[in-house]
C-alpha cells in the first residue's frame, strides 16, 4: 500500500469507530503527539486506551478531509471532525509518517 492508502484506512475505520481496524493501521511502537510535541499516546495499548472511549462516546463522528498532501512517507490532512457528542465541530491538521504499510508516527494540529 502506499502512504496515502494506509492514511485513507485508517480514516475510514476512523469513520466507522472500529478500534481494531482503527489500530491495525499503526505500528506496535506509534507515538502520537500535539503541535506543542506533547505525547498523547505511544504504542498501541495507549492509542486503544485513547481511541477507544473517544469512539464510544462519538458513534457518529466523521473526519472529513478537506485537502490532503502526500510527499514520500508524509501525509498531511487537514480534516473536520463533525458529529461529535457535543456537536461541536473540530477543525485539525494531522501530519502522518508511514513506514511500510502502517503509521509509526502523528503530529496532531488544532487550528
Amino acid at each position: 500500500m502506499t502512504p496515502e492508502q494506509v492514511v485513507q484506512k485508517q480514516l475510514e475505520a476512523y469513520n466507522q469507530c472500529d478500534i481494531e481496524a482503527f489500530a491495525a493501521t499503526y505500528t506496535d511502537d506509534v507515538k502520537v503527539v500535539d503541535g506543542t510535541g506533547k505525547v498523547v499516546c505511544e504504542g498501541l495499548a495507549q492509542l486503544r486506551e485513547v481511541y477507544a472511549p473517544l469512539f464510544e462516546a462519538n458513534p457518529h463522528q466523521v473526519a472529513l478531509i478537506t485537502k490532503r498532501i502526500t510527499a514520500g512517507d508524509w501525509v498531511i490532512d487537514d480534516e473536520e471532525v463533525i458529529g461529535r457528542a457535543d456537536n461541536k465541530r473540530r477543525n485539525a491538521v494531522a501530519i502522518y509518517r508511514v513506514t511500510g504499510d502502517r503509521i509509526r508516527h502523528v503530529t496532531l494540529v488544532a487550528k
